[in-house]
């Protein structure tokens, strides 16, 4: 063979063994986080359809329709449940009923139950109901809905998110433990444009429900209160890459609504409901423009209100002004509906001058937001947006 050809050889068949060598020491690059931007979440317009969630740090958003699921399991240590507030889902137990096939609306509750409510001039009145057609009177969220706060009794999660505030209890690993809930399936989300924001439409009805632990996942048994012979059951695996799994009661599957837990850090789900105080009256409250931020997923967040010149600006806030201490975990409600003001008298709606939040994500990225629009060009609800900013030395 000639010597240069031999010598060409040799030097591929070298780089060839080298590349191979190599393959364990190369790295995926890392992908620098956004510098932000603006963002225009596609919540739907004047019904607020879509629950949209946002990862600021690549900029992304993810957006599902709130009427796609009706409870979701919980993919941490706890066996937890958590329902679907942006469609106004709500639970109650059945105290010492576990024989799904049993409940119908006739059925006895085990013992009187006595709620605070609201009577038609929405005076605080008590109530004392006896069986479950009686208490799902009281189930749907709205201002007659009952419950009692101070008995620490729900039947909606609380709005701060915890894992202890679900209107389901953890989920014992001893099936005769775990009891039959009745689920009220939410609202609607109309069709019709009326010019004005119109998000909440017919009742969907509702469905008897139980939950089981199975190793490392649950067991969902459900039927119409109808039936009295038989149910349907879905089973989940948990998936430590989500908070949560969702579950469509009404179309009986397993469907894709959050995003990985460390990718979105805040959640616009435009529509969000629980039971609560509202002046002295307490009662199941909506809220429409409402947001989230991820603490299940470890994301703090803190409000900043510009009140005199002692406060920096939106403008001004830099890295040195940020208080590690104030970043909120435990609630995920902190930006709530007040990035938006709303005349009652005129309806318009505008964003809440003087108002911004300080975000620090799961992979430690700091972040500054504030809104910049809460209707469109037209003045239609339903089509937020804001501005944000990362924060660097």
């Amino acid at each position: 063979m000639n010597t240069k050809c031999f010598t060409i050889i040799l030097f591929i068949a070298a780089a060839f063994f080298t590349s191979c060598s190599n393959d364990d020491d190369v790295t995926t690059p890392v992908i620098p986080p956004s510098s932000g931007g603006i963002i225009d979440p596609e919540v739907g317009g004047f019904n607020q359809a879509n629950r949209v969630y946002v990862d600021l740090s690549s900029g992304e958003q993810v957006a599902s329709r709130r009427d796609s699921w009706e409870i979701a399991v919980y993919n941490g240590s706890q066996n937890r449940v958590f329902l679907n507030n942006a469609l106004l889902v709500s639970a109650v137990e059945l105290e010492g009923i576990t024989d799904i096939t049993t409940v119908t609306e006739t059925t006895a509750l085990t013992s009187p139950l006595t709620l605070n409510a609201l009577d038609q001039n929405f005076t605080p009145t008590t109530v004392t109901v006896n069986t479950v057609a009686e208490l799902m009177q009281g189930l749907p969220v709205g201002y007659f809905q009952y419950g009692d706060l101070d008995a620490g009794i729900s039947f909606t999660d609380s709005k701060v998110g915890e894992l202890a505030g679900t209107a389901f209890d953890e989920i014992s690993t001893t099936d005769s433990e775990n009891n039959v809930y009745i689920v009220n399936l939410g609202n609607e989300i109309p069709t019709t444009n009326t010019g004005t924001l119109n998000t909440t439409g017919e009742p969907r009805g509702f469905m008897k429900v139980r939950v089981l632990a199975d190793g490392n996942g649950y067991t969902i048994q459900y039927a119409p209160l109808t039936n009295t012979t038989d149910f349907s059951e879905i089973s989940v695996s948990k998936d430590n890459s989500y908070n949560l799994t969702s579950i469509s009661l009404t179309d009986g599957q397993v469907v894709s609504v959050e995003p990985e837990t460390a990718n979105w850090d805040i959640d616009f789900g435009g529509v969000f409901s629980y039971y609560g105080l509202q002046g002295n009256l307490a009662a199941g409250l909506t809220y429409s423009d409402y947001t989230l931020h991820n603490t299940l997923g470890g994301v703090g967040l803190y409000q900043i209100t510009v009140e005199d010149e002692t406060t920096p600006s939106y403008t001004d806030f830099a890295i040195a002004n940020i208080d590690e201490a104030s970043f909120v975990y435990n609630d995920r409600s902190i930006i709530g509906s007040s990035w938006r003001s709303v005349d009652y008298m005129t309806g318009e709606t505008s964003v809440t001058e003087g108002r911004y939040y300080v975000i620090k994500d799961s992979d430690n990225n700091y972040y500054k937001l504030r809104f910049t629009a809460v209707e469109n060009e037209t003045g239609e609800r339903g089509y937020p947006q804001f501005q944000y900013e990362l924060l660097e030395d």
